[in-house]
């Protein structure tokens, strides 16, 4: 029977009465999510309907949430069950009636996001609601400072007084700015433990918080900190054009601030990554450089500082303007110091440099910056999601709650989510068997919200549970990801670590590097290694090329010939060349094995030469 058939089916049996069959017919359609089917939404109408009559108003409720039906959702669910219509306000964005109802649950960090969201929609209707609803916030962020719960996670105490201050400062209250300053130790201590622990991706998490930290005091320092960490992460991981990104959207904050030096030393910086990562914008950016250089030495003699300041500035231009071959914008910048209250010998020799250059060419055309790079884009309130995630302790329900009724999401996340949360208030939770099938469908949303219920349910004793999260984790291509993968790859019960080893086969993506290289080197098992060598073989990046070639270099077989094949079919052909470069400097047995491995990709090598 085709889709519309069932369709058809399931409404006949829905008018007739015959409502457990009708919703059996439907929960199979409705499980067909990625269709394109134009009925779809028709099905979970049916379904809706027919749970409302057999009693099940919370089924039939979240249905109507996904379809953003938000009154008849409301409707279904009584003062008894206030979680519940909370998330369906919040959704529907009554943001105060939703903090009032979390507040009332002990959500209080869901109750202060929603106060603070409804504070931000009236401030220019109603300035004395909305400094009510931020003063409601305050309230329920300064309860949670004080539990004992938070004291054992430095990082979401961090961003509780962040949120704090933040919102203080909101109400022109002054121990606003204290409260950040804590947050701002506290984000600085979690970092440092995170890059310790080798979890990089969490660190990259507070530098952002410190950035934005910056941008809402005003203070340039947590700004510049927090973007020049993030930049140095993302390149660590090989991210190149997020690092660009990151590095545009600082050099904006800092132009628009007028800290001229900071961001020319930035253009410069961002162009040497350009050249050592073979991108083509080096030139775009040491040109910013030096036109940046020249806006500070301007700055610096309208400030009326030292002449000597403003010779510095215009002096690291010229460097930039050679390096392009600019020879008129150098000419300009001699002229401009030779015309500085400098020493008289200084400006003579300036003059005399400035005058080789009359007639000079303005230097070679740039590769211009694409401007998809520059756009700015809204970060993610971290500060916020990972403090929900804290809140609802990997809690599956409250996560599918959350993404069943968000837009933002791909249809096809918020049906697969509603799917799960189905099978949770049927009582599927009850059950191994059902818990691993909730694994796999957390997994089957393909979002990073799930890795925290999926690492709480690996806790759970029974296998099938440990398996469930274990193949769960083949879709989710995140560097935590690897935190609970570790785990059941070190399982005693063989079908879990069997799970395990194929997802760790699978997740092979660009920062997936880092944690593929640890379980290659720490694990004893002969399988997890090869699975990790393989994955990493599909990481087209230069220092998959080096660490294929230390395999090489330094194991035994089977793993040697497994870099063999992998460097041949290496899917990077800038690695090849600076391979060559290297080869002549390799111990035998292998420079001659890298010398055939570059002849079969079509790179000749002389021996000994």
């Amino acid at each position: 029977m085709d889709l519309h058939s069932k369709g058809k089916r399931a409404r006949a049996l829905l008018d007739r009465g015959q409502l457990d069959q009708a919703i059996d017919l439907y929960r199979q359609l409705c499980r067909e999510t990625h269709t394109i089917e134009p009925e779809y939404d028709s099905w979970l109408r049916g379904l809706a309907e027919a749970f409302s009559r057999v009693s099940r108003p919370r089924e039939a409720a979240y249905i109507y949430l996904y379809l953003q039906h938000f009154d008849d959702a409301a409707v279904l669910l009584d003062q008894q069950q206030s979680l519940h219509r909370a998330r369906v306000l919040q959704q529907q964005q009554r943001y105060h009636a939703a903090a009032e109802l979390y507040q009332r649950a002990d959500k209080l960090v869901l109750a202060a996001i929603c106060y603070e969201k409804a504070g931000d929609d009236e401030r220019a209707s109603s300035p004395e609601r909305a400094r009510a609803a931020f003063a409601s916030a305050r309230d329920c962020w300064d309860q949670l400072r004080g539990s004992p719960r938070l004291r054992s996670f430095l990082y979401e105490e961090a961003l509780v007084y962040f949120n704090l201050g933040a919102c203080c400062l909101k109400l022109s209250d002054d121990s606003g700015s204290a409260h950040l300053v804590t947050a701002q130790r506290l984000l600085e201590e979690a970092a440092d433990a995170f890059e310790t622990a080798g979890r990089r991706e969490r660190a990259f998490d507070c530098y952002q918080i410190l950035l934005e930290l910056g941008r809402r005091s005003g203070a340039f320092e947590n700004l510049a900190e927090g973007f020049i960490n993030c930049v140095r992460i993302l390149k660590e991981d090989n991210l190149k054009y997020y690092a660009l990104q990151y590095y545009e959207d600082f050099l904006r904050e800092a132009n628009q601030r007028r800290e001229y030096q900071a961001a020319a030393s930035l253009y410069r910086e961002a162009a040497e990554y350009c050249r050592r990562t073979g991108m083509i914008y080096d030139g775009y950016y040491l040109k910013a450089s030096a036109e940046t250089w020249t806006r500070a030495a301007e700055k610096a003699q309208g400030d009326g500082a030292a002449a000597e300041m403003a010779e510095n500035c215009y002096l690291a231009a010229v460097e930039c303007e050679n390096a392009v071959g600019d020879y008129q914008a150098v000419g300009k910048a001699y002229r401009c110091l030779a015309r500085l209250d400098l020493a008289q010998k200084k400006r003579e020799r300036y003059a005399r440099i400035a005058a080789r250059y009359i007639g000079v060419s303005c230097g070679r055309e740039v590769e211009p910056f694409p401007e998809y790079l520059r756009q700015p884009h809204a970060y993610p309130e971290i500060w916020y999601m990972d403090l929900m995630e804290w809140e609802h302790g990997g809690d599956p329900e409250a996560v599918c709650a959350a993404v069943v009724g968000d837009m933002r999401y791909p249809d096809v996340v918020r049906r697969r989510a509603l799917n799960v949360m189905l099978v949770l208030l049927e009582g599927g939770g009850q059950t191994a068997a059902g818990l691993a099938m909730i694994a796999e469908g957390l997994g089957d949303l393909q979002i990073y919200p799930v890795l925290s219920p999926l690492e709480a349910l690996f806790e759970h004793e029974d296998v099938r549970v440990q398996r469930g999260v274990m193949r769960a984790l083949r879709f989710l291509f995140f560097k935590r990801t690897f935190t609970v993968l570790a785990r059941g790859l070190e399982s005693m019960d063989t079908l879990v670590k069997e799970s395990a080893i194929e997802a760790l086969g699978r997740l092979h993506f660009n920062h997936a590097f880092d944690p593929l290289v640890r379980i290659f080197r720490e694990s004893q098992d002969t399988e997890v290694r090869a699975t990790a060598l393989e994955s990493l073989g599909h990481i087209p990046s230069l220092e998959v090329g080096d660490f294929l070639v230390e395999v090489l270099r330094h194991e035994q077989e089977p793993l040697r010939g497994t870099a063999r094949r992998l460097l041949l079919s290496f899917d990077n052909r800038d690695f090849f060349p600076i391979l060559r470069q290297q080869v002549e400097m390799e111990s035998e047995p292998a420079r001659s094995e890298l010398i055939d491995i570059l002849r079969l990709v079509g790179i000749h090598v002389v021996p000994g030469g």
